[in-house]
C-alpha cells in the first residue's frame, strides 16, 4: 500500500556550494550552477571534490554577469548592476552543471536515496522568466494530436512552484563526495544553453509586423525564381554544340514542369482550362488571366515559328512529369532556347496581371521554433524535481526553489569568450615537401559531373558563358586529394578573397593578427 514519506524531504543547495558570507542562507535554498572552461568539466568536478576536508565549489558558481569582448584601450569594464548572469554555449569552450542536494529533513540533513528500482527519479527543469514571479513551462500542445510539438505554458507565481502536466524533465546524475569525514552526494546535471536544444512549436505562424505577403507581390515572386530567370538564362546561351543543346533542352524540360506546377498550385483556375487536348474557353475579356491564356493558347510557339504552342508544351511535360523528374525526357526534346516568339518581358508582364486572380496561402504545418528563443534577452531559470511515482497523488512531484534568473548567448555573440583553434598548415611547402603527403581523400565524380568539369576553360571564359565540348571519354574520375594541401589552398584563397573585400568592409584589422613563432632551440 502506497504511504506518504516517513518524514520530510526537500532541495537545498549542495554544502560545496554553501560557502561563507552572510547570504548562506538565502543560497541553500536554491540549486547552484556551476561553470567549466574546459570539455573536461566531469574531470575537474571530481578532483574538486575530492579536495578535503570539504570540498569548494563556491569559485565555480554562475554569480553575475561576465564579458569576454575585446575592449578599447582605456575602455572600462562593463556595467553589471541588474545584469543577469549570461550562460555561454559549448562552441564558446564554456559548459554549465546545475548542481543540488536531495536531503532528508533530519539532523545532520542526511543525503535521500533515490530508488530508481520503485520509478522514482530525480531531475531538472528549464524554464523562461516571465517576471512577477511567472514561469514558462515547456510542455506538449494540447491541440497537438501527435505529441511532437511543445509550448511554453505561463504558470502563474502560486503554480510555479509545481510541475507542470507533461514538462520536460531534462537528467540529473549523483556525484559522491566526502566532507568532513561524511561520505555525501550532489545531483548534477548539464544545462542546455545552445540552438541545439530545438523542438517544433505549436503556435501558428504569425509575419512579423510590417511583412509584406500580398498573394500577388508572392505568386509574381515564385514565377520569377521558378520560371523567368531560367528563360532568360535560356535565351542568354551562346554556344550551340551538340553537348550545350542536349543541356539546353533538359533546362527546358525542367522549367516547362516548373511553369506547370506554378500553374496548377497558384492559379489552378486558368491551369483546368489549359491542362486539356484542347483548351477549355478563354477567360472573359479583362480577366487577369486573359493575357497569360492568349500567350500561352495563341500562335506562339516554344521552337521557332512552328511546333507546339506553349500550352501544348506544359500539358505534355505536366503528363510526363514523373519521369522528367527522375531524369528522363519524357518524349520531349523541346528547346526554349529557339524560342522567338515569347520574350521574358511579355511573359513576365501577363504572369504579374494573372497573379491577382492567383491563391497564395501560408504553410499550414508550423515551422520548426526554437525552445530556447531570443538569445541573450530571455530570462531562464532551473528548478529540481523529485519523482515518487509508487506513491500517487499522495506524494506529488517534489519541486525546488529557482535558481538565480541568466541568460542564453547566442553564438555570435561579443561577451562571449573564444575557444582557441589551431590549425597547423605544411612547414615545408617546397616540392620536396608536398609530395611526401599521401593523398589520402577521394571525390568521386559521376561521368555527369565530370563531363560538365571538363568544359570549364577558365573563369573568365566561364563569366562570358563561354564552354569548352568536354572531355569525350564516357567514364566517372575518382580525384584523390591531399588534406594539408587542400588546406594550405583554401588559407591562401581565404586570404585572397579577405584583401579584395577589405575595401568594402574595412575588416583585416579585426579579423586577424599575425606573430612571430618562435623557433625553439
Amino acid at each position: 500500500m502506497a504511504t506518504t514519506l516517513a518524514h520530510p524531504v526537500q532541495w537545498v543547495a549542495a554544502s560545496p556550494l554553501w560557502g561563507p558570507g552572510v547570504d548562506k542562507l538565502a543560497r541553500i535554498q536554491a540549486p547552484g550552477i556551476l561553470e567549466f572552461d574546459s570539455d573536461r568539466f566531469m574531470e575537474e568536478l571530481a578532483e574538486r571534490l575530492a579536495a578535503a576536508p570539504r570540498p569548494d565549489l563556491t569559485s565555480l558558481l554562475v554569480t553575475q554577469f561576465k564579458s569576454h569582448r575585446e575592449r578599447m584601450p582605456g575602455e572600462p569594464a562593463d556595467d553589471v548592476v541588474n545584469t543577469p548572469p549570461k550562460l555561454y554555449q559549448p562552441a564558446h569552450g564554456r559548459f554549465y552543471l546545475v548542481a543540488s542536494s536531495l536531503v532528508c529533513r533530519l539532523p545532520g540533513m542526511p543525503d535521500h536515496v533515490v530508488d530508481t528500482a520503485k520509478g522514482e527519479k530525480a531531475a531538472f527543469v528549464l524554464r523562461r522568466d516571465l517576471g512577477g514571479g511567472k514561469e514558462g513551462a515547456w510542455v506538449p500542445d494540447p491541440g497537438d494530436s501527435t505529441g511532437k510539438r511543445r509550448i511554453w505554458k505561463t504558470l502563474e507565481a502560486a503554480d510555479a512552484g509545481t510541475l507542470a502536466k507533461g514538462e520536460e524533465l531534462l537528467p540529473l546524475f549523483p556525484v559522491n563526495f566526502t566532507a568532513d569525514g561524511k561520505r555525501r552526494r550532489m545531483l548534477v546535471g548539464l544545462v542546455p544553453t545552445s540552438s541545439r536544444d530545438t523542438f517544433e512549436s505549436a503556435e501558428a505562424f504569425e509575419p512579423p509586423p510590417g511583412t509584406d505577403l500580398d498573394p500577388e507581390k508572392m505568386i509574381a515572386a515564385e514565377a520569377e525564381a521558378q520560371v523567368l530567370v531560367p528563360y532568360e538564362q535560356l535565351l542568354a546561351w551562346k554556344k550551340d554544340t551538340a553537348e550545350a543543346v542536349e543541356v539546353q533542352k533538359e533546362a527546358t524540360r525542367f522549367l516547362l514542369v516548373d511553369f506547370a506546377t506554378l500553374l496548377e498550385e497558384r492559379l489552378p483556375t486558368l491551369w483546368s482550362v489549359l491542362n486539356k487536348d484542347t483548351p477549355g474557353p478563354a477567360p472573359a475579356v479583362g480577366s487577369p488571366t486573359r493575357a497569360l491564356y492568349d500567350l500561352l493558347t495563341g500562335n506562339h510557339r516554344v521552337e521557332g515559328s512552328s511546333g507546339d504552342t506553349w500550352q501544348q508544351a506544359l500539358r505534355k511535360a505536366w503528363l510526363q512529369r514523373v519521369a522528367i523528374l527522375n531524369g528522363g525526357t519524357g518524349g520531349l526534346n523541346y528547346n526554349l532556347r529557339r524560342c522567338t516568339e515569347v520574350s521574358v518581358a511579355d511573359l513576365r508582364r501577363d504572369i504579374e496581371a494573372a497573379a491577382v486572380a492567383g491563391t497564395y496561402s501560408l504553410p499550414s504545418e508550423p515551422e520548426p521554433v526554437p525552445r530556447l528563443e531570443e538569445p541573450g534577452i530571455a530570462r531562464y531559470v532551473l528548478r529540481c524535481v523529485y519523482l515518487k511515482p509508487h506513491c500517487g497523488a499522495l506524494c506529488p512531484p517534489l519541486v525546488s526553489a529557482r535558481s538565480k534568473a541568466f541568460t542564453l548567448a547566442p553564438f555570435f555573440d561579443p561577451d562571449a569568450p573564444g575557444r582557441p583553434v589551431r590549425i597547423e598548415l605544411p612547414v615545408d611547402t617546397s616540392i620536396r615537401g608536398l609530395r611526401k603527403f599521401k593523398k589520402n581523400v577521394g571525390f568521386t565524380l559521376s561521368k555527369g559531373l565530370r563531363k560538365q568539369m571538363s568544359r570549364v576553360a577558365g573563369l573568365e571564359k566561364t563569366m562570358k558563358g563561354e564552354l569548352d565540348d568536354g572531355l569525350s571519354f564516357d567514364l566517372g574520375e575518382l580525384c584523390m586529394f591531399s588534406i594539408p594541401i587542400i588546406t594550405l589552398c583554401a588559407f591562401i584563397v581565404l586570404m585572397i578573397f579577405l584583401a579584395l573585400l577589405n575595401i568594402i568592409f574595412w575588416w583585416m584589422p579585426f579579423l586577424k593578427i599575425c606573430l612571430p613563432k618562435p623557433r625553439v632551440g
